[in-house]
């Protein structure tokens, strides 16, 4: 399956303006780099605080609507930025995330590693990924932060929602750290797919289900839901993220910038207590995670 890659030039004051349109105009993917500088491959959750000079790159479906989206971006900044756009195949999409993947060690117990390696810490646990066209794995901060979460607690015999799966990452780690069962939900096919796949490699396939957000049962409730995407989703999602936490239960939100984290938070607070607010910041990246937790009727 071929991709579209539209790459544009901004300066600093206005990167994160272009990052929110490529977004809502169906950006699978948004990286931002110094202009000067080499290529990073990077996760779909990708924001940045910005050099003076920025190439920002988002990856789109084949059939995306390339002037739509500059229009767009016109309307919102005041005009287009000079842009190109290519075609990618699903081979030349995959070379970029192997040229960057190396196994990352999460906590002393926990280890994110390229399913073909060898495990650095082979007796702790290993969670194996290949995140082909799926996105997630798993070397990201804001993944780092929800996985981080997970390795810190006693989740054994938890039931796991992972809404907006990718890879499978955070499914499968909660399930090799110990939970009980995990639903990896998301509206891409191919997510499906390769968190499936990476579910078998990982041996816990029989403990692993993946859904489209249309095939749920209607009464599905887990103990942890897990959504690490971005934070306009999460603001749409909050009605239907509150309803899949058992009362009691965890939600842990990532995939924000520190300047949106406010503004999530306000969807979610009428049903859920705010626990955490974790900031992670690297190479002038600022991202959070918000781990909240949702009351028992009786202290509403």
């Amino acid at each position: 399956m071929p991709w579209l890659q539209l790459k544009l030039e901004a300066d600093k004051n206005r990167v994160e303006q272009i990052i929110q349109v490529l977004d809502e105009c169906g950006a699978l993917s948004v990286t931002v780099e110094d202009k000067g500088q080499h290529a990073q491959f990077q996760e779909q959750s990708d924001t940045a605080v910005f050099w003076t000079h920025n190439r920002i790159t988002g990856l789109f479906p084949a059939n995306a609507d390339v002037a739509g989206s500059m229009q767009q971006l016109e309307q919102h900044t005041g005009a287009a930025p000079a842009y190109s756009a290519d075609t990618l195949s699903d081979r030349d999409w995959e070379l970029a995330w192997q040229a960057e993947y190396r196994p990352v060690q999460i906590s002393t117990k926990l280890w994110i590693c390229p399913s073909s390696s060898t495990p650095p810490q082979p007796a702790v646990t290993n969670v194996y990924i290949n995140p082909g066209l799926a996105f997630g794995s798993g070397t990201h901060p804001t993944t780092c932060l929800c996985l981080e979460w997970l390795a810190e607690r006693d989740i054994v015999n938890h039931d796991v929602i992972d809404y907006g799966c990718g890879s499978g990452v955070l499914a499968i780690a909660a399930l090799k750290l110990g939970a009980q069962c995990a639903w990896g939900i998301d509206n891409d096919a191919r997510a499906l797919l390769v968190s499936q796949e990476n579910a078998v490699h990982n041996a816990v396939s029989g403990r692993y289900r993946s859904l489209t957000p249309e095939s749920l049962p209607p009464r599905l409730q887990a103990d942890i839901v897990l959504a690490n995407i971005l934070a306009q989703p999460l603001i749409e999602l909050a009605p239907k993220l509150t309803t899949l936490i058992r009362s009691g239960g965890n939600l842990v939100l990532s995939g924000l910038l520190e300047s949106q984290a406010s503004a999530v938070c306000a969807c979610y607070a009428r049903e859920l207590v705010i626990e955490a607010q974790v900031q992670r910041e690297d190479a002038g990246y600022r991202w959070v995670m918000l781990a909240m937790s949702k009351r028992h009727p009786a202290n509403k």
